[in-house]
């Protein structure tokens, strides 16, 4: 007999943030970021331990959260202006082209699993580590996990500041928290 459910991302309970790391000479002048969206989409089936999801982030709802320092966050450390331009280099060049990220994800495990990422011109690898997985009342799951991404592999141009005089670093970190409830 089988326990498959069906599930549905609940967009008011679920995100998913995009922290990139400076590189380079003067690396220290330039800020690490952390993106955010609470527009985050998708289904996912869930079979004993085994699962499989297919999760979409549209572009325009990535928002600059803060700078990190290490692993803390900083909310106020970009000014408005800032946050803007680094959201209009994300929409326009950094994903240019590119409505919404796709991603198709599966495993046997509730450890986590492999997912192939897609933007508009190009798809990757990468593996998904599940932190938490909990079964909430009414057939509700809240998924935490990261997973990194490779912009290279995702044809996704170098990032540089003014001279070269630092460079985003090319593994992305993806930290997301999905609620999942009855489809």
């Amino acid at each position: 007999m089988s326990t498959r459910r069906e599930l549905v991302v609940d967009p008011g309970a679920s995100h998913l943030a995009l922290r990139t790391r400076s590189r380079g000479l003067l690396a220290r002048l330039a800020h690490d970021l952390e993106l955010r969206s609470t527009a985050v989409a998708g289904v996912a089936s869930v079979d004993g331990e085994a699962w499989t999801a297919e999760i979409t982030v549209p572009v325009d709802s990535l928002r600059v959260a803060g700078t990190l320092h290490g692993d803390d966050l900083d909310a106020d450390g970009l000014g408005a202006s800032d946050r803007g331009e680094v959201e209009r280099k994300v929409r326009e060049e950094v994903l240019g082209g590119t409505r919404a990220v796709l991603a198709k994800a599966s495993g046997t495990a509730r450890t986590g699993g492999k997912a192939a990422v897609a933007l508009a011109r190009k798809e990757a690898p990468s593996t998904v580590t599940f932190r938490s997985v909990d079964d909430r009342p009414g057939g509700t799951i809240v998924v935490k996990g990261r997973a990194t991404l490779s912009l290279a592999a995702l044809d996704v141009r170098e990032v540089k500041g003014p001279l070269g005089a630092f460079r985003v670093a090319d593994a992305v970190e993806v930290i997301f928290e999905l609620s999942l409830k009855p489809a």
